[in-house]
């Protein structure tokens, strides 16, 4: 906890053992991500979460500042990084907020902040409007390409559509947001969906007292890092769920492909007239998919079946295996005792906190928060009350002849 020369409460990190412990069985993406606190006292609740090997959320730290600046952001990573250390090949996936962007660089030197893909769309969006429509499926398509020849194609469709959203991303940084591009294998996480996923599970949550609050964020962490517990326990021999199926569907895809070998480890493969090239002994496709998944891909799915070989596990990433996501959940979440029953020691009751200082703003407090045109699933539009139909009303009407 940091408090200011008053002693007024200014930040709070948590970070658990068991998440401590389990994050060494995870990929290294981190998303971080912030939401405002609605209580008496204004806040923001901020958090770091990754992805474990079967695909499901994984919280690592969590907690409390007075709001999204430079200053509390580098606080925020110095305690992640004093409580985590170090890993080769992390990243930090976040909103392209400036000072989580500038907290990483200080922090974490030599560690790559990515873009969440979803809100850098939505950048696009506010500033050109009118391309938005043709190029949507062509950015996601280029976010999510597995090789740079796909990505270049895509990028001069949207070049020859509006030339300024190509420079617009280019001065972005493809590295930023282009998976193919990145300077780290980030997985699948393109989003920040997951971080968005625990600030909406946190919604009523967020309207309590910092204390209620933060015994809340506990007991949704724990009933989570419980059932994946139970389900890691099941999985023997199996993939974790996600990836398992996922290495499903690419083997329904090799049921049709044409495996000609070329040496012990080489084979060529064709699907729809087109030709692959898979290399076995440095687990590669010429598609790009079982480099960045990790996860063999269908092409290598149809060499392996051409082998007679039906364990595929050799060919996966660690990270999706029974023993990492077993490791992952080895400590479990001992719950908290009563708080007449807590025995505080004597150097944490004689600290002395404050409660921040705050202004209690004006009206109603809102409950929802406003969300920005683009984010909008559907517009009102006026029906007329004659006809039916829309872009205008009774008065103006065309479709039944005026009485006289």
């Amino acid at each position: 906890m940091h408090k200011t020369e008053e002693d007024e409460f200014m930040y709070l990190f948590i970070a658990l053992r068991p998440f401590i412990r389990g994050f060494k069985y995870c990929r290294p993406v981190v998303v971080v991500d912030g939401a405002h606190l609605s209580g008496a006292y204004k806040g923001t609740f901020v958090s770091a979460s990754t992805l474990d090997g079967a695909g499901c959320i994984f919280p690592l730290a969590y907690g409390v500042v007075d709001t999204e600046n430079d200053c509390s952001w580098t606080w925020f990573f110095e305690q992640f990084k004093h409580a985590f250390g170090d890993r080769k090949d992390m990243c930090v996936v976040s909103d392209r907020n400036e000072s989580i962007m500038k907290s990483v660089r200080i922090v974490f030197p030599d560690v790559p902040h990515y873009a969440c893909i979803w809100h850098l769309w939505k950048n696009v969006c506010g500033n050109f409007k009118r391309s938005r429509k043709a190029i949507s499926d062509l950015f996601y398509s280029m976010a999510k390409a597995y090789r740079k020849e796909d990505f270049d194609k895509l990028m001069a469709k949207v070049d020859r559509i509006d030339h300024r959203v190509k420079e617009y991303l280019e001065y972005a940084g493809y590295e930023k947001w282009s998976r193919v591009h990145a300077t780290v294998n980030r997985g699948r996480m393109m989003t920040s969906n997951i971080a968005e996923c625990i600030n909406g599970c946190l919604v009523e949550a967020r309207q309590l007292t910092i204390l209620e609050f933060l015994e809340e964020v506990r007991i949704l962490f724990g009933s989570w890092h419980c059932k994946n517990r139970e389900v890691a326990s099941y999985t023997k021999d199996t993939l974790g769920r996600k990836f398992e199926e996922l290495l499903i569907i690419n083997a329904a895809k090799s049921s049709k492909m044409e495996v000609v070998p070329s040496s012990e480890f080489i084979f060529s493969v064709y699907e729809n007239g087109r030709r692959y090239i898979v290399c076995l002994e440095r687990k590669v496709c010429s598609c790009g998919k079982i480099q960045l998944d990790e996860i063999p891909c269908s092409h290598a799915i149809a060499v392996l079946k051409k082998k007679n070989v039906t364990d595929m596990n050799p060919y996966c990433s660690d990270y999706y295996k029974p023993d990492a996501l077993a490791k992952t959940y080895e400590i479990p979440m001992v719950p908290m005792p009563d708080k007449e029953d807590w025995s505080d020691p004597n150097n944490v009751v004689a600290e002395t906190v404050y409660p921040p200082r705050y202004r209690r703003s004006s009206g109603r407090p809102r409950k929802r928060r406003r969300k920005n045109a683009n984010e909008k699933i559907s517009v009102n539009t006026n029906c007329c009350g004659q006809c039916g139909q829309e872009g205008h009303n009774r008065r103006t009407c065309t479709f039944y002849p005026k009485e006289k």
